[in-house]
């Protein structure tokens, strides 16, 4: 066989394994196919450009050069001090300018799931754009957003040492290659690709000191992979690229280089047009989670672990557990030695090393102390082996947790829309759906987390896509996705406890997949300082707001664990949010005093429309107590949980609370952070801050950046998802490393000392979800007051009426602009007065069919 066609139908298998989500790793001798030269040729170059100012250092630049020395060649070009270094960073990204993608176009067209390469340039970039007919996520090393690029489903290309456009930080040297040996991101994204996908190193050789950098990186903090998991395709003749590739369990194909690499480039071309005849490739096509993730096969073993641990075990350990128990299960019934199980984590997290090593020391001991592990000697073999115990855990297994929630769908299949499924691919859709959405939730709260803002709520439409749903007819496929959005928007105790559970244990698993030493061994980043946006400390504070002991507890836990770690850590508030606060209670009165009589039911209304937690908190508070015993009416609820007008007296009462709050400071930094505010704002179309709300954050933000500059760890917690996103001004942009969501919150306490809460308040938060079409939205709302007012099984019925109804009420909100959702709380109020009205028929309806089936009981 030729090496043109070996190499064709080596790609095509590589590409073949999407189990593993194949990514192209590539080199120089990629961008040499666009022009641009090696890594000998640009720093031959660079010595040239500084020739006629520094002779000297262009001599000892050669010198190295010739001598193979290239990354010390590169040093003594950054030491030169008789060209301005603009002027030399002028130089290089001229060079690395010139290229034409055209010939990469064959490369760009086959279908990786992902790119990283070790070069600067953007040839690649282009050369996608054209080929999918859309340009590529862009991740480069020195963004802000580099670590977000795991988190990535969409087609990307990450430059992991730098990039043209900002040559100042592109990685030449030894000082600077040595540099990435300590940050984590890097450090973590090479071990995730070596660890979970099927790498293809593609333009490597001998002369280039990246890869050979990229090598130490993976056998220092990883080792070698499993057999026949990576291919690297190189010219005959990189010795030294070989032995480096053996050690680590690549698999090499060699090819004749002569004639510029021809046959390496037609065997590209060949598998390119293969893969057209196979696969449609499109850049902005989100793909579906692979059908073996790599956290799959953990996952019940955590969710076991998640089962009968403490509600003060931190996330953390309960993962670490899970994946050590699943290693020994999956050994069983041969027992394994402590190296056994650690090269079994190496393999599965990437992870080695003395903290790894402690860490399964004290995960077994858990594990043995609870039953689950049984440790013995054996002969020959030194310190003890583990064997599962085969023992139950006493909790409810994962697949159990899954038929209970697929079974929860079928439930109200029947109760919300009359419809009880025979076809069995209707139950086996809703099976594989609690099963994809699982693992997607896990994703995005990962993400999210990462990403430091609230997580989005569950593509119901798409995973359903995902899960089998378009075998269903239309019709039906539209009534299971209502049924099973009124699942995530409200569930029933069972199922928000359920739905906990699994959120939690996903999300962890995922992180720990993702970024797995800072997850399981930072815990030294617990924040001195955490500051609370207005939208958080409400309701934190306001007695029976539904996630008033939920805030509660995870501040305690936090200023619990900063305590015993001999580094208190203060809550605090920004004066000018208390403003915020009083506006609010004032409006929630105002609403009240408006609607008078009338402000109890469109209270009420409201809060099933939109739930208690998106509402006033005020009036979501009030609403919770009367449905648990309360009897107050709104104004003495008010003034028994907030007895403050003024700001003054609120800041009283927080000092009571344990809360700090502090002043801010208006100087240049604020005016710069105000300015960058207001351009942001003046580009929303609706629902723009008003000039006192912009000044309140900026001056919060004024106070990160002192924290910062003082080298203090702290935090700002806000709701707002809109202020993370208008942070963006390189200027300020590092700020949103030191911002994280309500949600961030309490998931960095429960990961790293673990949180007493109510599940159900946990799973409501980490499946938070919402519907946007109107008509939905109102069917699910005349189905919710049903079943407020009547008994399950005298509804069977009811959507037939729920039917009738909600499209003439949608046109007669529409007809009189009526806005349920608006920020307004006097107008909101109105809005659901005028729902409360034009749902009257409809209650007729009601009252009428119950009356029917209740006389015909008799």
């Amino acid at each position: 066989m030729s090496d043109e066609q070996r190499i064709a139908d080596v790609i095509g298998a590589h590409l073949e394994r999407s189990d593993l989500e194949p990514i192209l790793f590539a080199g120089a001798g990629v961008s040499m196919r666009a022009g641009l030269p090696d890594w000998k040729g640009l720093l031959k170059d660079l010595a040239n450009g500084i020739r006629g100012a520094s002779p000297l250092m262009a001599t000892v630049m050669a010198e190295n050069i010739a001598r193979g020395k290239l990354t010390k060649a590169a040093e003594f070009w950054g030491l030169v001090d008789e060209i301005p270094r603009g002027e030399r960073l002028g130089r290089l990204k001229s060079i690395l300018s010139a290229y034409d993608a055209g010939g990469l176009r064959s490369l760009a067209s086959l279908p990786f799931r992902a790119c990283l390469t070790t070069n600067f340039d953007r040839a690649l970039l282009d050369a996608f754009a054209v080929a999918r007919g859309a340009a590529p996520v862009d991740y480069k090393l020195g963004d802000r957003s580099f670590s977000q690029a795991v988190w990535d489903r969409q087609f990307y290309v990450e430059r992991v040492h730098g990039c043209v456009e900002d040559a100042e930080n592109i990685v030449l040297s030894d000082r600077q290659f040595d540099a990435l040996l300590q940050n984590d991101p890097y450090v973590e994204l090479l071990t995730r690709a070596f660890t979970n996908k099927a790498v293809l190193f593609l333009g490597f050789s001998f002369y280039d000191p990246a890869i050979r950098h990229v090598f130490e990186v993976l056998d220092k903090r990883f080792g070698a992979a499993s057999l026949g998991r990576h291919v690297a395709i190189v010219p005959r003749g990189t010795n030294e690229f070989l032995q480096k590739a053996a050690r680590l369990n690549i698999a090499v194909v060699e090819y004749d280089s002569a004639g510029s690499h021809d046959v390496l480039w037609n065997a590209i071309g060949d598998a390119a047009k293969a893969a057209t005849r196979n696969v449609k490739v499109t850049a902005g096509v989100t793909p579906k989670l692979a059908p073996l993730a790599p956290t799959k096969r953990y996952l019940a073993a955590c969710y076991a672990r998640a089962q009968i641990s403490s509600d003060l075990t931190p996330l953390s350990e309960i993962v670490l557990e899970g994946v050590i128990s699943a290693a020994v299960q999956d050994a069983a019934p041969k027992a394994l030695a402590a190296h056994e199980i650690g090269e079994s984590v190496r393999g599965s997290i990437g992870l080695r090393g003395a903290d790894i090593t402690r860490g399964i020391e004290i995960a077994l001991k858990s594990l043995v102390e609870s039953g689950l592990v049984r440790k013995h000697k054996a002969p020959g073999v030194k310190g003890y082996k583990f064997a599962w115990a085969a023992k139950t855990n006493g909790g409810t297994s994962l697949d159990e947790a899954m038929l209970a929630l697929a079974k929860h769908v079928l439930d109200r299949a029947y109760v919300q829309e009359g419809w009880r499924p025979k076809d069995q691919a209707v139950h086996d859709v809703v099976v594989a759906f609690m099963e994809n959405v699982v693992q997607h939730r896990g994703w995005d709260l990962g993400a999210a987390f990462a990403a430091n803002r609230p997580p989005d709520s569950v593509d119901v439409p798409q995973i359903l896509f995902e899960s089998g749903g378009s075998r269903l007819s239309a019709f039906d496929r539209e009534r299971l996705g209502r049924t099973i959005d009124s699942l995530f928007v409200r569930p029933t105790p069972e199922e928000a406890t359920i739905l906990a559970e699994l959120g939690r244990v996903s999300f962890a698993l995922e992180l720990a997949f993702q970024a797995p030493r800072s997850t399981l061994f930072h815990r030294s980043t617990l924040p001195k300082k955490v500051y609370l946006d207005a939208n958080v400390v409400m309701p934190a504070i306001i007695e029976g707001h539904p996630n008033q002991h939920l805030y509660t507890q995870a501040i305690h836990r936090l200023k619990d664990a900063a305590a015993k770690s001999g580094s208190p850590c203060q809550i605090i508030i920004y004066y000018g949010y208390l403003n915020e606060i009083t506006s609010h209670r004032r409006a929630a009165l105002d609403a009240a005093a408006h609607a008078g009589g009338e402000f109890e039911a469109a209270a009420r209304s409201d809060v099933l429309f939109h739930g208690a937690t998106n509402v006033n908190v005020f009036t979501g508070a009030y609403i919770r107590g009367l449905e648990t015993g309360g009897t107050e009416d709104f104004s003495a609820f008010v003034q028994r949980v907030a007895p403050y007008r003024l700001e003054a007296e609120l800041r009283r009462y927080l000092h009571d609370q344990g809360f700090i709050v502090v002043e801010g400071v208006k100087d240049p930094t604020y005016v710069a952070l105000y300015s960058l505010l207001e351009r942001a704002n003046a580009k929303k179309l609706v629902n723009g801050k008003a000039p006192i709300l912009l000044e309140h954050d900026a001056l919060q933000l004024r106070l990160l950046e002192s924290d910062r500059a003082t080298g203090e760890r702290s935090l700002f917690v806000t709701a707002d998802r809109r202020l993370y996103d208008d942070v963006s001004d390189k200027a300020f942009v590092h700020l949103r490393d030191s911002m994280i969501s309500h949600v961030g919150l309490l998931q960095l306490i429960d990961l790293m000392v673990g949180l007493n809460a109510d599940k159900r308040q946990v799973g409501a938060l980490l499946w938070s979800n919402t519907v946007s079409d109107r008509a939905q939205k109102i069917r699910s709302h005349l189905v919710a007051e049903a079943l407020e007012q009547y008994d399950a099984a005298l509804t069977m019925g009811m959507h037939q009426i729920v039917e009738a109804h909600a499209d003439r009420i949608v046109r007669e909100l529409e007809r009189s602009r009526t806005d349920l959702d608006t920020q307004s709380i006097r107008k909101r109020v109105d809005a659901f007065r005028t729902l409360g009205h034009l749902e009257s028929g409809f209650f007729k309806n009601m009252r009428e069919a119950m009356e029917k089936i209740e006389s015909e009981r008799r």
